[in-house]
């Protein structure tokens, strides 16, 4: 089914705030299977949010507003729907009693206008707020569903995890997901790679999403069950496998250094003339078998860089190798814009390179992944 987030609020368009709502909701949403199709902002103004919603109908199954039920004159979210729909707002009773004690307990006076955050529109299902006083609302509309939420954030989310989200899973439906996690691939060339899936996706879908360095793959269907969820996304992901599984480290929260841990079997070194120790740093967070034995930082006093890069590749390898009485070593040098990596395996040895760009925080940060999928290549091989 497919949503549209609408945020209403004249301070998200004078940038005194962030929409981090939109974010969380879509994040939630797209886990459960539901197609976010569109985010809105607008303002505090009927006629605009009355001109946004009619065409967000006409458009979406479901239309979720964020913002605008508090008890000022700018809060007119619900009233606004209302009026679009042509049905009344009635006061929420439970909602009333809540705010009510809310304020005794505060030992404040509650001014008449804070009876307007209990109004909801009649027929709605009412969205319980736990931690703050406007309660949300879940209105039903032919064959679409209209949901009104609070605009803070630390109310807007556990109503989305408590309340709003059982609503939209159903009972004789599972969703479920997995992501693909890959790097030394970006999200051009592995979407040009799999078009023909993504262009042809139905159940499951497919979602690439470029992060820091690496790119993931949601695969996400729906089922009576988790196993028959699983047997829905078996076939397309070894098709994707099939096609990019040289970059591929692993399966939902694997990080690139855990998957190279886990296989990595014997005591190993790094010579590292690129990432000035990075790598090792993230690897030993990883090391619980204590594998990793140490790293030198690339020196003129231990290497002379007038040598073809060859020569510099094998001397350095063996150089940790036998500096740490390790059974493997790896050495990463740079040479312009490319980055050169060495490994060696008691005494059978296997170089590769790839091209990086010639900036050196850059170089540093992003040729990490590469090197580690390179390196997870090679335990496999």
């Amino acid at each position: 089914m497919d949503v549209c987030i609408i945020a209403v609020g004249s301070e998200l368009l004078l940038g005194q705030i962030t929409n981090t709502n939109a974010q969380y909701l879509s994040k939630k949403l797209n886990e459960a299977g539901y197609h976010v199709k569109k985010h809105i902002v607008v303002g505090d103004n009927k006629a605009r949010l009355t001109q946004v919603s009619k065409n967000a109908l006409e458009q979406f199954d479901i239309i979720i507003y964020t913002g605008g039920l508090g008890p000022t004159k700018d809060d007119l979210t619900k009233q606004t729907i209302a009026k679009m729909l042509n049905k009344s707002l009635v006061m929420d009773s439970e909602a009333l009693i809540y705010i009510e004690r809310y304020f005794k307990a505060q030992g404040k006076v509650m001014t008449p206008n804070n009876k307007q955050q209990a109004l909801v529109i009649e027929g709605a299902h009412v969205l319980k707020n736990k931690v703050g006083m406007a309660p949300g609302i879940f209105v039903e509309y032919g064959n679409k569903a209209i949901v009104m939420l609070p605009g803070p954030p630390k109310e807007m989310k556990p109503m989305v995890d408590y309340e709003l989200m059982p609503l939209l899973y159903q009972e004789d439906q599972t969703i479920y997901s997995e992501v693909l996690r890959f790097c030394g691939i970006g999200e051009s060339q592995i979407e040009t790679e799999l078009i023909d899936l993504i262009e042809t996706q139905d159940n499951p879908t497919i979602a690439p999403l470029a992060g820091a360095h690496e790119v993931t793959i949601r695969l996400t269907a729906d089922g009576r069950t988790v196993e028959d969820c699983q047997r829905l996304i078996r076939p397309v992901k070894e098709e994707i496998l099939n096609r990019v599984g040289r970059y591929y480290y692993g399966l939902n929260d694997t990080t690139p250094e855990r998957a190279v841990m886990n296989r990595q079997k014997h005591s190993i070194a790094i010579y590292d003339g690129v990432t000035q120790g990075l790598l090792y740093s993230r690897l030993k967070t990883e090391d619980v078998n204590n594998h990793l034995k140490g790293y030198l930082i690339d020196h003129d006093i231990y290497l002379n860089h007038q040598r073809p890069i060859q020569q510099q590749l094998q001397y350095s390898v063996a150089l940790v190798q036998q500096l740490f009485n390790t059974s493997q070593a790896i050495t990463i040098l740079s040479n312009g814009n490319n980055i050169h990596v060495g490994f060696l395996s008691h005494d059978q040895y296997f170089e590769c390179q790839f091209k990086m760009s010639d900036e050196r925080q850059l170089k540093r940060d992003r040729s990490q992944n590469y090197v580690l999928i390179e390196w997870l290549n090679w335990l496999k091989s």
